[in-house]
């Protein structure tokens, strides 16, 4: 039989996964003679009219015409000792993605791909709000070209030109990998062979070491210690009523222009919500009477993309794959990201640590009890000569549409001053990226700094304040920055100040760009006294994490 270019999904089954567990209920696979020891599953998919047929009020003769089928296909063969699913056509959908090896498609892309030959990345930044994006380029390229943070994001899928052209002409992957190869069919199990030995690999090492620095967690022991704690930290939270420290966010890159709304499913809830939010889901637990988060739910519990009648209509994932938080076990910082545990590496870590301890800091008045941001700045502005507020006087940049807030607060000594209360780490993000934009705006816009003069004149008017006006250089003066601190102040409870470990790195990232502009920066913590009711809070959730450890034990 004649070699041609053939484009093959395979995935990695787990080791002691047959193919009968890896199938979806009801899919039937039968012995194929083709290939000594495999499988095969072969069916069509859908077979009903399209949604928008209803909406088009389409007549039976019109509905005839309109029928969704797909071919699909899925052959299991053995080697190396290892079961491998191959499918065609929509045969992905009938595998049960728990019982697939995670990974294994990046990291055969990771060994085999030409480092200069890059065709498109699938990254995400994991945070509160978690950023996901794919990015391609028109031709080969290095990673450079991608933007990737060697230091904040995670890999999740590369696509590419592979240094060796007998193993493949291209090659992408994930959790799945897909490639471009010449073969026959009786060279099948020779191309899954060769993938399994690429997987074993350490080559990626030479080019994309730094990968390791946000490492994906694969011991089953650790996993089973961070489940534990996750499941904690849910119940914890829950019967809190706080979420503080936990997210939700889509595990793939999702269409925005589809505008599904969200359901909670597993627990009869029948809420739809209009975006995915922990909020969300905690609220549709207790309107179910759940005032306890067990185990089981992690994989039980449902996001579901679903109609305005309720009916699912797009993606849908366990609770599991769209959790994002952090947690500290074994002397070690892990992250949950789209389902997988990433361990930080120690060394990036402590050198970001090291970098937040030995930045300047900066001494504001402490808040009260109570006070948000708002509430913060609006006394401040009443009852402190030294502080010029600047809260909300914003200003529209040269060519830009949208408005800019230069700072919260202004000394004579020329710091800027940023506030935000440390309630979540989105907050923190919008915190640090505030000041290095407000930074560059005062540097190349001109007549910008007159737009802030003006709005310094008219609080100076209003508070009787005066002398501020000279800490800002006119459009026709020359700004220079290194005249200029930029401080972050943070707003919480505690006498030690303690960030979530991507919002240091962000911190981190920030003050590095204010230092190649030229400014200085430093930090400040405004320290706040917890009222009655955040008090109760920490209480329970402190006993209940103790029951919950105890009970572990």
């Amino acid at each position: 039989m004649s070699e041609r270019i053939q484009k093959l999904s395979i995935r990695l089954l787990r080791e002691q996964v047959e193919p009968a567990d890896a199938v979806r209920a009801g899919v039937v696979i039968t012995d194929w003679p083709k290939i000594e020891g495999s499988k095969i599953v072969l069916d069509t998919v859908g077979g009903g009219e399209p949604k928008w047929s209803k909406f088009l009020e389409l007549s039976p003769e019109e509905l005839a015409k309109l029928k969704n089928l797909s071919a699909m296909g899925v052959v299991f063969l053995k080697t190396a000792g290892r079961w491998f699913a191959v499918s065609f056509g929509m045969g992905h959908i009938k595998l049960d993605p728990a019982k697939f090896e995670q990974d294994f498609g990046l990291r055969v892309v990771l060994n085999s791909v030409d480092p200069k030959l890059l065709k498109s990345a699938d990254v995400r930044t994991p945070d509160e709000n978690t950023l996901s994006r794919r990015s391609q380029t028109s031709r080969g390229s290095d990673q450079t070209a991608f933007a990737i943070d060697v230091e904040r994001d995670i890999v999740r899928g590369l696509a590419g030109k592979p240094k060796n052209a007998n193993f493949a002409t291209r090659v992408a992957g994930s959790d799945g990998l897909t490639m471009d190869r010449k073969l026959n069919i009786a060279e099948l199990t020779t191309a899954c062979a060769d993938a399994y030995q690429m997987y074993q690999k350490i080559d990626y090492r030479t080019s994309f070491g730094w990968i390791d620095q946000i490492k994906h967690v694969r011991e089953d022991k650790t996993l089973k210690a961070l489940r534990a704690l996750l499941v904690i930290k849910v119940d914890v939270s829950l019967k809190a009523k706080n979420p503080d420290g936990l997210h939700l966010a889509y595990p793939v890159i999702y269409d925005p222009e589809k505008g599904n709304q969200i359901q909670y499913k597993g627990f009869r809830s029948q809420l739809r919500f209009a975006d995915l939010d922990i909020t969300g889901y905690f609220e549709a637990l207790m309107e179910r009477g759940k005032s306890a988060f067990a185990d089981g739910d992690l994989d039980s519990h449902s996001i579901h993309e679903v109609d305005e009648e309720g009916r699912d209509c797009g993606g849908k994932w366990p609770l599991l794959e769209c959790l994002a938080t952090e947690v500290e076990h074994d002397g070690h910082i892990f992250v949950l990201s789209g389902g997988r545990w990433y361990q930080i590496d120690k060394s990036l870590a402590k050198d970001v640590v090291e970098f937040f301890d030995k930045t300047p800091r900066v001494a504001l008045p402490p808040a009260e009890a109570g006070e948000n941001e708002e509430k913060y700045n609006e006394r401040q502005k009443d009852s402190n000569p030294d502080l010029l507020c600047l809260d909300r006087k914003l200003i529209v940049p040269s060519g830009w549409n949208t408005t800019l807030e230069a700072c919260d607060f202004l000394t004579k000594s020329k710091e800027l001053i940023h506030v935000k209360d440390k309630t979540s780490s989105s907050r923190l993000s919008h915190l640090f990226n505030q000041g290095t934009v407000s930074g560059r705006v005062l540097i190349l816009d001109a007549a910008a700094r007159d737009k802030v003069r003006d709005k310094i004149t008219d609080v100076e008017t209003e508070t009787g304040q005066s002398g501020f006006l000279n800490a800002m250089p006119a459009a026709t003066e020359a700004f220079h920055a290194s005249d200029f601190t930029v401080v972050y102040a943070v707003i919480s409870t505690g006498k030690i100040a303690k960030l979530p470990f991507f919002s240091l790195l962000t911190f981190r990232q920030a003050a590095r760009d204010l230092q190649v502009a030229g400014f200085k920066y430093a930090f400040a913590w405004i320290e706040k006294p917890e009222d009655a009711g955040e008090k109760k809070k920490r209480g329970d959730k402190k006993a209940a994490g103790v029951a919950a450890v105890l009970e572990a034990a």
